[in-house]
């Protein structure tokens, strides 16, 4: 196949991408009626799986064979590769078409003559540990959405490729490099410093002492004439700009007090920087507000600026916002905004008053609208999923405002329209399930929290059915952290995406532990993927007959898996059993994957009626529930 027919393909192949995403979240605009909602997502999921397989053929076709050949890549190819690599991420405009993607053929690009550290040309061979510096970041950027075994030993490497990039900063050794080298050693030495961010966990000193150090060595090379003598047409301006901005950025971190001030010097600089600039390059791609947010965030954390005062000035830069700009810029201003406002307040543990009450509930409200809101074509679309994933990480429950449950649902609703209707189906289920075996098995629900006996277990039927309920709404609250994974209908998930999707249960249970309306639901969030027995399924330390909630988390399991068996909707790869099909699965998995209690619920006709109703009329019923609540 020729070089221009590769391309064509892969031109296809991002096309479909990007058609995709609007067949997954039509434009209510165009849909009168709420019956009409439910028949064009099926309709479009239809097509979603067509497409799907055609991108599907390109991917074994086309990638497969190269990324498991032993053969070195011709210069056609690794251009053409190049090529595809810039389809998928547009990274000035930060468009992802298929960023996980993208990463695969970065290796695929590292892992034969152009690999950081064996390249034959040194010039090649510093682009190459360049571009892994920028592509660590954009992977390890996802990585802290979610809990990840991984993400320690991606960032290590990914630290110790930078070190030896800087390493070509040497004088002596920089004189000897192609102008795209020096270009690129200069430039992403500096990004290396993005790679410690870090805003889950406290990190020791030694850890922000190498970080800054990376940043006084760019502030030394920006003062030698030395590197401007080697480098007179380089973007100098830039290159300051990015020491202070890289800088300012660590607010968005765990730093303890005398890193912080560092960070606000950096953060000062920026926005002077960018006040009085006219360099219009830099001031098109950086949004000053967000500038003067982690100013103010570096400022608290540093010690200099109360909370409150801090607070203050974050909540009026969001209130002089355009609700209706789904630019670059102002999606920060409606969404990175709040959030550092909520983090301040929750990491200095500021004392809420009736106004911050008041302020919550509009910020709940209108970042939930804005992202209702924005075209789903636009192409900060996915940055905007992203950042609502900051938000149950510094969410509060006040009097008046939504819960965390609450949230998370209606999240769901604005961002992944199909795993809406999924939880809220599990939901359905198991509570019809957990009913049947109330009446029937009572039992079975002895060691529910209060319920030692029979009779205990009766007199709390509604309380129990109460919580199977809830707790099947935020069984997939971990799945909010990696919707752009569950959102991969174009293709065949990629082995990191299985591990991202495997992360959720524990990433759902941390969030959920943090809140009081969804603490309780814990163990049914971090089991549901375990099998009965407990042989197989995920997490693998986790012991489910250690929970007092057994039974229900094995209801939640057999929910769950009934509506991923017979939806079609959300999953194109999936045509969709009946429930004889499914029936029968829990028939050969009794004692293993199911619990054996289940084949003889399933066999009583009151309880198969009422289960096919659900899934019937009842799925309908959801579809047109989904369609008012976003109407609205």
């Amino acid at each position: 196949m020729e070089q221009d027919q590769y391309l064509t393909l892969f031109q296809q192949y991002a096309v479909r991408m990007k058609e995709i995403r609007l067949l997954s979240t039509p434009d209510l605009n165009d849909i009168k009626d709420p019956d009409e909602f439910g028949r064009i997502l099926a309709e479009n999921f239809s097509k979603i799986g067509k497409l799907a397989t055609e991108n599907r053929k390109i991917i074994n076709d086309v990638l497969k064979p190269i990324m498991s050949s032993d053969v070195k890549l011709t210069d056609a190819m690794r251009k053409m590769l190049q090529q595809f690599d810039e389809l998928l991420v547009d990274e000035d405009s930060m468009e992802e078409v298929d960023v996980h993607l993208s990463e695969i053929i970065n290796r695929i690009l590292n892992s034969h003559d152009f690999m950081v550290g064996e390249a034959d040309d040194e010039n090649a061979k510093i682009q190459a540990m360049a571009k892994k510096v920028k592509r660590d970041y954009f992977l390890i950027s996802a990585l802290t959405r979610y809990d990840s075994d991984e993400l320690d030993e991606i960032r290590r490497q990914a630290i110790e490729n930078r070190n030896k990039l800087a390493e070509y900063l040497g004088k002596e050794t920089f004189t000897g490099l192609s102008t795209e080298a020096k270009v690129a050693a200069l430039r992403f030495s500096l990004m290396g410093a993005l790679l410690y961010e870090n805003n889950l966990y406290s990190m020791p000193d030694s850890w922000w002492e190498d970080c800054l150090s990376i940043l006084e060595q760019a502030a030394g090379i920006l003062k030698d004439p030395f590197y401007r003598k080697q480098l007179p047409d380089y973007d100098w301006d830039s290159y300051e700009f990015r020491i202070y901005y890289y800088g300012s950025y660590l607010a968005y971190s765990f730093i303890p007090k005398h890193v912080a001030q560092k960070v606000y010097i950096y953060a000062e600089k920026a926005v002077a920087f960018l006040e009085n600039t006219t360099n219009d390059a830099i001031l098109a791609a950086v949004n000053v507000q967000q500038e003067k947010d982690l100013r103010y965030m570096a400022s608290v954390l540093a010690g200099y600026t109360p909370a409150r005062e801090a607070c203050d000035l974050l909540y009026s830069a969001y209130e002089a916002r355009d609700a209706e700009d789904y630019s670059l810029t102002g999606t920060d201003k409606n969404l990175d905004t709040p959030s550092l406002y909520l983090s301040t307040a929750k990491m200095t543990k500021l004392q809420l008053t009736e106004t911050d009450f008041d302020r919550y509930i509009e910020i709940q409200k209108s970042v939930l609208d804005y992202i209702y809101n924005i075209p789903k074509q636009s192409s900060v679309y996915m940055k905007c999923v992203t950042l609502l994933t900051n938000f149950p990480q510094y969410f509060r429950e006040i009097p008046g405002g939504l819960t965390m449950e609450e949230f998370c649902i209606k999240a769901f609703a604005a961002v992944h329209p199909p795993t809406y209707v999924h939880i809220n189906m599990v939901a359905r289920f198991a509570e019809c399930m957990a009913r049947h075996l109330l009446d029937s098995n009572p039992e079975l629900f002895i060691g529910f929290p209060g319920c030692d006996t029979v009779e205990q277990v009766i007199s709390k039927k509604e309380q129990i059915l109460y919580y199977t309920y809830h707790s099947s709404l935020c069984h997939d609250l971990g799945k909010l952290f990696i919707v752009d994974v569950v959102s991969m209908y174009g293709r065949n998930l990629l082995d990191d995406e299985f591990s991202m999707i495997k992360s959720h249960p524990v990433t759902g249970a941390r969030i959920a532990s943090m809140h009081a309306s969804t603490r309780d639901y814990v163990d049914v969030i971090r089991g549901h993927h375990l099998w009965y027995d407990c042989s197989k399924g995920y997490p693998a330390d986790f012991d489910t007959f250690s929970s007092p909630y057994k039974t229900i988390i094995d209801i939640v399991l057999a929910a769950d898996c009934l509506d991923a068996a017979t939806d079609t909707v959300g999953r194109s790869y999936n045509k969709g059993k009946t429930f004889d099909d499914y029936e029968k699965e829990i028939k050969e998995g009794a004692g293993t994957r199911y619990a054996p209690f289940l084949v003889e619920l399933f066999a009583r006709p009151e309880v198969r009626e009422d289960l096919l109703y659900l899934l019937g009329a009842g799925r309908n019923r959801m579809y047109r529930e989904l369609y008012m609540l976003l109407k609205k």
